[in-house]
């Protein structure tokens, strides 16, 4: 993961708390510290609601957002006479979303939802101001029904209650990827290599194309900068690597976030030390490496250069992946993430939910929740699914005849008939994506959580091109994350 600027998110941020002291015309938008919102309307607002949503999507995704939202004021209009509306603020980047809103928490003008990630949704609660989603959920008019949420896919569906030891609910799931590998299937093809499927395979394929002309002219061309498979980001790559070594990230102790692989647990730290071994060695024999390796910004572009011919990057970046776009041209396969034990997978799921928060007006809150209710239905959720990159939350959606047909490419003539089309490379990824939805897994959060993803990144960093120990690395951030 490429840091930010931090000098200009402070700016930023200083900027947008001056602001938010001198707006004597914004409302305080918070009530009391209790999760248990006991003063749910009984009946549906009968006057007319805006409610403010922040997310930080670009143009395309907002304008997909924008047309649910008109849907969903359509909605209560014919329902109930009345116009709920929602009034839209992208903020450009997660980073600078997760700073003006904790800016926005803190002065008591926070929005009545959001899009957020766990571990920003952690920090979020210090606040004591994000709402509890499950009095909404099993309420019996607004609420959503057990039926219903057996139709969330599950490792999406629980990531909402990974904040505290009992489970409590804070967000519900709404746009939402993962990892996949990438691969040059027209060289796959020509030298008839299997499709990796465990990391064993991968190293067996890596020392195979070293044996090759095509190898030997692109290390010719980029000497130093040729490694057979690339990672994308170093952060998912330790927490994953530890997740399928059978060791734990972090965990839970008496509702507190502990550093398991880190140094807190012996056993996990151990295991999650022999993955990041495996990593190092691989990277020295000039097998496996991360971005910085290839000297290119993302793997995705040393993919296209021919710098690797496996990369491991998101299925949300398919179109970064493209052969198609690159000098000479190859077609470009998509496969699940390797594994070290295929019988026990483990893929990191990524994305945002959306979470609730309180509000001095119980109405106002209760139409914000409306509103993630209604982003999550089937009809919205299907909406999103085909209109953008992102996976489908919902089995229904996800085996419905709109979404498979979008999926494999084909078209719905007017009579009816299902028209055999080509599948895009997109659509291959989102399919070969949620191939793996068995295997995905998530990690606990807490206030402090982001910060062992930060130490997981920097590890592989200085064990890869710091020249650090891999015990010193691992003790360096243990005291870091304890301090």
């Amino acid at each position: 993961m490429k840091r930010t600027n931090k000098i200009l998110l402070v700016l930023i941020t200083t900027v947008f708390i001056m602001m938010l002291a001198s707006c004597k015309s914004c409302k305080p938008n918070v009530v009391d510290v209790n999760d248990d919102p006991t003063n749910i309307p009984e009946d549906y607002p009968q006057r007319n609601i805006t409610i403010n949503y922040w997310h930080a999507n670009g143009q395309a995704l907002t304008a997909v957002l924008e047309e649910i939202a008109e849907s969903f004021t359509a909605y209560y209009e014919e329902k109930l006479g009345v116009t709920y509306k929602v009034e839209q603020r992208s903020l450009g980047d997660y980073e600078t979303l997760r700073t003006q809103l904790r800016a926005a928490l803190s002065g008591e003008i926070q929005p009545h939802a959001a899009q957020t990630y766990p571990d920003h949704v952690a920090l979020y609660n210090q606040s004591h101001k994000v709402r509890a989603l499950d009095k909404y959920i099993e309420h019996p008019e607004y609420g959503i029904s057990a039926e219903e949420q057996e139709q969330f896919i599950e490792g999406f569906w629980n990531e909402g209650t990974i904040y505290d030891a009992k489970g409590t609910r804070y967000a519900v799931p709404f746009n939402k990827s993962t990892e996949l590998m990438y691969y040059n299937k027209t060289l796959f093809e020509k030298y008839g290599w299997s499709v990796p499927k465990t990391w064993d395979e991968v190293v067996t394929i890596a020392e195979a194309w070293k044996a090759t002309s095509e190898y030997q002219a692109i290390a010719a061309k980029y000497p130093g900068q040729v490694f057979a498979f690339g990672i994308d980001s170093e952060a998912n790559a330790f927490i994953t690597l530890t997740q399928q070594w059978d060791a734990t990230f972090t965990s839970f102790t008496n509702n507190k976030g502990v550093f398991n692989a880190f140094g807190a647990n012996a056993e996990d730290t151990r295991k999650s030390k022999e993955a990041a071994n495996f990593l190092l060695t691989n990277f020295k024999n000039g097998n496996i490496a991360t971005s910085q390796a290839f000297a290119t910004d993302y793997c995705s572009d040393a993919f296209k250069n021919g710098q690797c011919i496996m990369t491991l990057g998101s299925s949300a970046g398919s179109s970064y992946n493209d052969g198609s776009q690159a000098t000479i041209k190859f077609e470009t396969g998509v496969a699940a993430v390797p594994q070290k034990d295929i019988n026990h997978g483990q893929v990191i799921q990524q994305g945002t939910n959306v979470s609730l928060f309180k509000s001095k007006d119980p109405e106002e809150e209760l139409v914000a929740w409306l509103w993630i209710k209604y982003l999550i239905s089937y009809e919205s959720a299907l909406k999103w699914a085909i209109d953008t990159s992102y996976f489908p939350i919902r089995k229904d959606v996800l085996n419905s005849a709109e979404y498979q047909n979008h999926i494999l490419g084909n078209e719905v003539a007017a009579d009816g008939t299902i028209i055999e089309g080509v599948q895009s490379l997109a659509a291959k990824a989102k399919q070969a994506g949620l191939s793996q939805q068995n295997w995905f897994f998530t990690n606990v959060a807490f206030p402090n959580s982001a910060k062992a993803r930060e130490e997981g990144e920097l590890i592989i960093q200085q064990i890869l091109y710091g020249n650090k120990s891999i015990d010193a690395a691992y003790k360096e951030s243990y005291n870091a994350l304890n301090n």
